[in-house]
């Protein structure tokens, strides 16, 4: 699978240069870069992040590339765009894949934040064709299923345009921080320097470079925590800090 990602990542990496396309490694790939130049060891996909220009500018690009294919059809989170290689023989379960997670602005006040977050969990609970039910207590999974019950009766394009018009909400304002809200549910609610996204630096990536954010100390200590870089020992240990 890795070797299939990194194949995958040097033709993003090209195809984004080709095009001015800034972007920068997030999450579990940003860790991998400055922790281990390269993948965390148990890590299966990519992470990357672009601020709403360049995420409509790689949107409007990916189209003319003979080597990338653009997908916004999972069935269990159609708010995050993925990037997979256009013609790819894998025959593993799951095509390498690239999560793009676009930044946008967030509101300053911290009754607008919950507020903004609150309305994206609900979406994603309607936005979900393949919801599960088993997580949380008896209350949590009852209120999932209202959710989903609730989702089916709009169609799936107009709950993604309200999520589109929910998270753009604050741009074009000046605001103090930015932040993700095409996310995983676990993941919302970080947030980040407003300029975070202004400098890219290139790090080595296994046999290439990619690029990550200058300020990338800042960003991976608001995900994983001051002590991001000591590893942990299995990736069950890893998923636990998003239950």
């Amino acid at each position: 699978m890795q070797k299939k990602l990194l194949l995958l990542l040097k033709n993003f990496h090209e195809f984004c240069v080709k095009n001015d396309i800034r972007y920068s490694l997030d999450w579990g790939s940003l860790l991998g870069a400055i922790r281990h130049q390269g993948f965390i060891p148990w890590d299966d996909d990519l992470d990357i992040m672009v601020d709403r220009e360049n995420y409509m500018k790689l949107k409007k690009s990916i189209g003319n590339n003979a080597e990338l294919s653009f997908d916004i059809t999972s069935p269990s989170a159609f708010w995050i765009p993925r990037v997979r290689l256009a013609h790819d023989d894998c025959e593993l379960n799951y095509p390498p894949t690239i999560d793009v997670l676009i930044m946008d602005n967030a509101p300053d006040g911290a009754l607008a934040r919950f507020l903004r977050v609150s309305v994206i969990k609900l979406l994603q609970g309607m936005l979900k064709t393949k919801p599960h039910f088993r997580h949380g207590n008896c209350v949590a999974r009852i209120i999932a299923r209202v959710i989903h019950w609730i989702g089916l009766l709009f169609g799936r394009e107009r709950k993604r345009k309200w999520y589109c018009w929910i998270s753009q909400k604050s741009n074009g304002k000046v605001t103090r921080e930015i932040t993700s809200y095409n996310e995983e549910y676990s993941c919302l609610g970080k947030y980040y320097p407003n300029d975070l996204m202004n400098e890219m630096i290139l790090v080595p990536f296994e046999d290439m470079e990619a690029y990550v954010v200058k300020d990338y100390h800042r960003c991976l200590v608001t995900q994983f925590g001051d002590d991001y870089m000591t590893p942990i020992k299995t990736r069950d240990n890893h998923m636990e800090m998003f239950k």
